[in-house]
């Protein structure tokens, strides 16, 4: 007891007067804790305007308890601590004492995660680097199973996603697969950091190349060049997918991307390297017709399934054995639009204006060829180059000088039968001559001209077909008002830009669009939407849904198929019907691999309606769902 007393009698003695800082910190540093404690606890007790250290003079009297064996005691002033001084600039470094002090109790869990909020919140770099290595070496070697799970759920904060992402890495190394996807599942949404997002997909890659039943894909898709942004919005849906199947499956997916630039060269050399590849089972792309037709010539004989997710060729599927049309081909299409506008919209009379692409004409003829079936009349058809800045000069002028001409006619008639009502047997209104009522602008010397004036309002083509290309839409809205037709406008998925049909509403009475997808119609789910964008730092679009559902679609026969692309193409074929998030497929035509499932939707009051849509049945209405098949008709 006397030598206890002296030992504190002593730095009283050495020191005299009010404790200083400074000395506290040295007698620490050459391991005198019982003296600097004394100091620190007495630094600690005085007000701030004393002692502006006191939260320095706090942390140090926990440290000195720690060193001295009182671990219970440390905790407890630990944890009063950010209280007390909440604006502290220790406050990180208590992360890394409370850690340490776990550590000396045995408590490899808190530990861990103490040292695991050092890692994520200091700035000092000594110090992020040491806890950085205590929590990989606790949650990599100290912790028990009921440890690890008690981390892994413990917070969604960014040290909670540290240490998960560690916790599911030991699991991973463990063989324990089930339980490491299962942590990355649940903490995945909330992985906003850059570093953190880097880990987690590291540990995705690490279940491709240690996981025996991985599914191998090719991606073939434009990165770079003229369509790159329709590429890499494909791309983030497609590893979107992969990642959501992986987290709901024993499978791995392990995705081989290759930029063909949208050269056709490119695509050739590419689909060589995945002809000589023997664990690919499947190809992802092109988007180009002309590319697809020189990957299928290339992989033509060796089973990969080829799943073309843009490429609407007519007869695209009888080139290649391997060849999947995920949309549905122009012809598919026009036939659907024709069938529709006759049968359910009741016209009779059409005009065709389409581009002399291929695209144009592919589309024109077949709507062509199934009105005239169906008993309607193509009045007329034209073909414009580049875009269509004026219609009016010739496709216009024509259509028109053909309603007068109609008009005229009727005319006639009409005042014939006048004077032969005349002559007694007139009664009361028939007088009226109404053709010569809508010929009045045009009226010289009360005999109408064969001229034309735009004041004339014409109505003789019941509807006019357009199949454009993207960016046409506005120079024909404006050239249909100014051209003053009444007319149903029938039209492609390139009429789907709700701002322009919004801002031109006035130009527009009646039109109707024919579709590949329910994009629009189909609920997202919120958090669908958020965690793509947490992950790919964008809003999905319509090729981020296209990507997504592509892979979807592959992916589930995959499962079914084991790693051989020759039972995929079976699995396949052999279950048409597939239902993705915007994009539903149902193979048909006469190879079975092309989607014959298209969409009708009628544009009312500035917003889509979905209509209906035609499947290899008929057509299904969306208010009476009664199907119309199309062999009753024939």
């Amino acid at each position: 007891m006397r030598k206890f007393l002296l030992l504190i009698l002593v730095p009283i003695f050495l020191f005299g007067g009010r404790p200083d800082f400074k000395d506290g910190v040295s007698l620490y540093n050459q391991g005198a804790y019982w003296e600097a404690l004394r100091i620190f606890a007495e630094l600690a007790d005085e007000e701030v305007s004393l002692n502006p250290q006191r939260s320095a003079s706090s942390f140090m009297r926990i440290k000195c308890y720690n060193k001295l064996g009182f671990s219970q005691r440390a905790l407890m002033l630990a944890r009063d601590f950010p209280q007390a001084y909440s604006g502290s600039q220790y406050m990180d470094d208590l992360q890394f004492l409370i850690g340490e002090i776990h550590l000396d109790l045995g408590d490899a869990r808190e530990s861990a995660w103490y040292f695991a909020s050092s890692a994520i919140s200091t700035k000092d770099k000594k110090i992020r680097k040491a806890a950085r290595e205590y929590t990989e070496s606790l949650v990599g070697n100290a912790c028990d199973v009921d440890d690890l799970h008690a981390l892994a759920g413990r917070s969604i904060d960014r040290t909670g996603q540290y240490i998960a992402l560690l916790v599911a890495e030991r699991f991973l190394k463990e063989g324990d697969r089930g339980e490491a996807i299962s942590i990355l599942f649940n903490m995945r949404p909330y992985i906003k950091d850059e570093d953190l997002r880097k880990k987690a997909i590291s540990l995705y890659d690490r279940f491709s190349s240690n996981q025996s039943d991985t599914l191998h894909v090719a991606v073939v898709l434009p990165l770079t060049g003229p369509l790159g942004t329709i590429g890499n919005s494909i791309l983030d849906g497609v590893k979107f997918s992969a990642m959501t199947f992986m987290d709901s499956t024993d499978y791995g997916v392990d995705l081989h991307i290759f930029d063909n630039e949208s050269k056709l060269s490119e695509t050739i050399r590419i689909a060589r390297e995945v002809r000589d590849d023997p664990r690919l089972i499947a190809q992802i792309g092109p988007l180009t017709n002309e590319n697809v037709k020189g990957t299928a010539a290339v992989l033509e004989g060796h089973s990969i399934p080829i799943i073309a997710p843009t490429a609407t060729e007519n007869h695209l599927t009888n080139l290649s054995k391997g060849i999947f049309q995920f949309r549905s081909t122009r012809e598919r299409k026009a036939i659907a639009m024709a069938e529709y506008a006759v049968q359910t919209l009741g016209l009779q009379t059409f005009a065709i204006i389409a581009p002399s692409t291929e695209y144009g004409q592919q589309f024109a003829d077949n709507f062509a060829v199934r009105v005239d079936e169906l008993g309607g009349i193509i009045q007329y058809q034209g073909w414009y180059v580049g875009e269509p800045t004026d219609l009016s000069k010739v496709h216009f002028r024509r259509i028109r000088e053909q309603g007068l001409e109609e008009l005229y006619i009727k005319f006639q008639a009409d005042s014939l039968r006048l004077d032969s009502l005349l002559i007694g047997l007139i009664t009361e209104g028939d007088s009226v001559n109404v053709y010569e009522e809508m010929l009045k602008p045009i009226f010289r010397k009360s005999k109408p001209t064969r001229g034309d004036s735009l004041g004339v309002e014409l109505s003789h083509i019941d509807g006019i077909f357009f199949p454009i290309h993207e960016g046409n839409m506005r120079y024909i809205l404006y050239q249909l008002a100014s051209n003053n037709l009444t007319t149903h406008i029938l039209g492609d998925e390139n009429w789907l830009d709700r701002d322009i049909l919004k801002k031109d509403a006035s130009y527009i009475s009646d039109l109707t669009l024919v579709a590949g997808d329910r994009l629009g119609f189909q609920t997202i789910s919120q958090s669908f939407s958020n965690e793509f964008v947490r992950i790919f730092k964008h809003r999905p679009d319509q090729y981020d849904y296209m990507g997504f559902d592509v892979m979807g679609m592959l992916l589930e026969s995959a499962q079914y198929a084991g790693r051989s692309g020759s039972q995929l193409w079976e699995v396949m074929i052999n279950s048409p019907n597939y239902e993705g998030l915007v994009h539903q497929v149902q193979w048909g035509g006469d190879t079975r691999r092309e989607n014959d499932l298209v969409f009708l939707m009628d544009y009312v009051e500035n917003a889509f309606e979905l209509t209906g849509y035609y499947d290899n049945s008929g057509f299904f209405s969306m208010d009476t769902l009664e199907v119309d098949s199309t062999s009753e008709i024939e």
